[in-house]
């Protein structure tokens, strides 16, 4: 087990890297909660991920913008979330850009979608370039202190012992309720 944590550590930048081209939420989030604990730095970690998600992203819109035949086939299950996406983005462009770099599984799709609507070019990577810096800057520093604080609380719970599973146990179930309840479909009512 030690040997895979060292193995991923050592190759943590790369796996990091590899990871922000598709999302990177979460990479980025145990990056910083690593940086807390000095086993990756901080600043390389935001680096890395910054320039990941700007490369994933911006593949992704040259893909939509110009295989649009090559790619359809993949989404056949999803034409009408797209549609809704591409209006969207002719809608609300900028905002959509920036904002769906935060919310977990937009990633992917709304560049796609981008591209699809002929979105410009320009207005999109420079967006792209800015939105990639804000949430690398920001999911670092906060996942940082988050590390920090969970560290504080386990050098707490070191003199009592039998605390730390219970802690671990209640943290576990409070991400899985929040992961369910945020992740549920809504109802449609009639």
């Amino acid at each position: 087990m030690q040997e895979t944590i060292d193995t991923l550590l050592k190759y943590g930048y790369v796996f990091l890297f590899i990871y922000s081209l598709g999302g990177g939420m979460v990479g980025i989030l145990a990056a910083g909660v690593l940086s807390a604990s000095a086993k990756m730095d901080l600043y390389t970690s935001i680096l890395v991920a910054f320039v990941g998600n700007v490369i994933g992203s911006s593949l992704l819109f040259v893909l939509g913008k110009y295989y649009k035949k090559d790619l359809m086939p993949y989404f056949k299950k999803h034409r009408r979330k797209l549609a809704l996406a591409v209006i969207k983005i002719k809608q609300y462009g900028y905002i959509l850009l920036f904002v769906q770099k935060f919310i977990y599984g937009l990633k992917t799709f709304i560049p796609i979608a981008a591209g699809l609507a002929r979105y410009n070019t320009k207005n999109f990577f420079f967006i792209n370039l800015f939105a990639s810096l804000i949430w690398a800057i920001l999911l670092g520093y906060v996942a940082f202190i988050f590390g920090w604080f969970i560290e504080l609380i386990f050098d707490k719970l070191g003199n009592y012992p039998y605390i730390a599973p219970l802690f671990l146990v209640i943290l576990v179930i409070l991400i899985l309720f929040y992961l369910s309840k945020f992740s549920k479909k809504k109802g449609v009512s009639t």
